[in-house]
């Protein structure tokens, strides 16, 4: 019997919070969706669309009427809050649909930047000395620059310029703005100034290190950053003075403790299939600090991920073919096909 692959995304809708601009983020699911849909038809494999909107009922009915063999899910939150991204998946494990990517307990702790640093910390892998602000206080212990981050946001929403400040007034100012428009609390972390890598990987038991992207800041005064407008504003200065290169230029020694960085934090977190990290290598002593863990990444053509996979000649549809490979064979099937 054929496979039936079912794709499952979030519908792009007004996020319940921060600022209009942010539902650019939102759309860009569309691009995995048609990439995902083109990579299953050279495959030979039938794919069904499942749409997440506002009614959980709704999904939950498609699904069983239409039962498909495995998930790829795209989906990155519900009703415009991406906080709930992690509940979709949690669905398919109740309803026992092999799913690819990670689990809903990964896909939580990652959205709470907080808790993933305090893991990372705990296994001993060096990310940026932090705090987490409720409301503005005196960040003893901390350096300045700061950077100020929503806590519970991804793709680089909320992040602008603005973020990276200099001394106490400019970090009320920020932290204040994060609680009035984002309504969470604000991630305080200090600046780390250096070199940024993106390193993406693939796998599970034996995970693949995909060549590394170094993103390449044109701008001559600090912060060197990929804020919003650098990821999806592309009429802007921020935007075309960041520039990915793949692969990055990088001598044995340094890949490997990027490398190394990367694939600790991959494994604290419980990623699966496939996730990025983002690294920034400390001026002057050369060490590699993470900033963040992105399980389930953008896999749009443009994204990150895609770039890396074309850089070591990996087909994008053998790439789902993989991770279509992995989900089934947690529910003790084999990928087949015509």
């Amino acid at each position: 019997m054929a496979l039936k692959v079912g794709i499952l995304f979030n519908l792009p809708m007004k996020p319940q919070r921060g600022e209009e601009i942010d539902y650019l983020a939102e759309e860009e699911v569309l691009d995995q969706v048609e990439a995902v849909q083109k990579a299953l038809e050279k495959l030979g494999v039938q794919s069904q669309l499942f749409p997440v909107k506002d009614d959980v009922e709704e999904i939950v009915k498609s699904l069983k009427a239409r039962r498909p063999d495995a998930i790829i899910n795209l989906c990155e939150g519900f009703m415009g809050d991406s906080s709930l991204e992690m509940h979709i998946p949690s669905i398919l494990e109740l309803l026992r649909i092999p799913y690819t990517g990670s689990t809903p307990l990964t896909l939580g702790l990652c959205q709470n930047k907080g808790l993933a640093k305090a893991i990372l910390m705990a296994y001993g892998i060096s990310t940026p000395r932090y705090r987490i602000m409720e409301e503005y206080n005196d960040p003893a212990g901390l350096r300045f620059p700061l950077i100020v981050k929503p806590l519970r946001e991804d793709a680089s929403i909320g992040i602008t310029r603005r973020s990276f400040v200099r001394d106490g007034a400019e970090l009320k100012r920020q932290v204040d703005y994060v609680r009035s428009v984002y309504r969470q609390p604000a991630l305080v972390e200090e600046y780390i100034g250096g070199r940024e890598f993106n390193v993406s990987i693939l796998g599970n038991e034996e995970p693949l290190i995909l060549p590394i992207s170094e993103i390449i800041f044109d701008f001559e005064d600090e912060p060197k950053i990929v804020d919003y407008a650098a990821k999806w504003l592309k009429g802007s200065e921020e935007y075309a003075k960041t520039r990915p290169v793949c692969p990055a230029k990088l001598d044995e020694e340094l890949r490997a403790r990027v490398e190394g960085a990367a694939l600790g934090a991959y494994r604290a977190l419980g990623c699966r299939d496939y996730a990025r990290v983002d690294i920034r290598l400390e001026e002057g002593t050369g060490k590699p600090y993470v900033l963040e863990v992105n399980p389930n990444p953008d896999i749009s053509p443009e994204a990150g991920f895609s770039r890396s996979l074309r850089a070591a000649g990996i087909p994008f549809e053998d790439f789902v073919k993989r991770i279509l490979a992995f989900a089934l064979k947690r529910a003790g099937k084999d990928l087949q096909l015509m």
